[in-house]
């Protein structure tokens, strides 16, 4: 070999492996990846902000029927209180059923759709008061029974 390539062979280097590879970018799969948890990450909160909505939509509801017994003695003005309860289990209803004709119920089959959707072994009885309360002069009724009814009612479809 004559000088001139054994001095250009000379600054050649022995084979030797690549470098490390760099964090970044990662590989296709991890951005797979990252999509998939990002798309479960967003369904997860969806999820926690709906309960979240809902417990919150409950607990203003529940604060309503405590308004409604406390600024309303169902002893002095009957009517009032019935009244404002109902409205209560309407709004509940229509946000509950809305595909239902709830909205147009009235009377025996306002409380008959009530009564139905109740966990069994409601009396029907202390519903009843509000199908005909509005409509007595003087009507008798459980104001603790009818308000527990309706704090289970909020706390199962509000």
């Amino acid at each position: 070999m004559d000088e001139a390539t054994s001095n250009l062979l000379s600054q050649l280097r022995d084979i030797h492996s690549a470098g490390d590879p760099g964090w970044w970018p990662p590989a296709p799969g991890w951005w797979v990846l990252f999509l998939i948890a990002a798309v479960l990450l967003a369904f997860l909160l969806k999820a926690v902000y709906r309960k979240w909505l809902a417990r919150r939509r409950r607990q203003v509801l529940l604060t309503a029927l405590d308004s409604i017994n406390d600024e309303i003695d169902a002893n002095e003005s009957p009517h009032e209180y019935l009244a404002s309860l109902n409205r209560l289990f309407r709004v509940v209803a229509l946000r509950a059923f809305p595909d239902t004709p709830c909205a147009r119920l009235q009377g025996d089959e306002w409380v008959n759709f009530i009564h139905a959707l109740m966990p069994e072994g409601t009396p029907s009885e202390e519903l009843a008061v509000l199908a005909t309360g509005p409509y007595e002069p003087s009507p008798k009724f459980n104001v603790s029974g009818l308000n527990q009814l309706a704090r289970k009612w909020v706390n199962r479809y509000g």
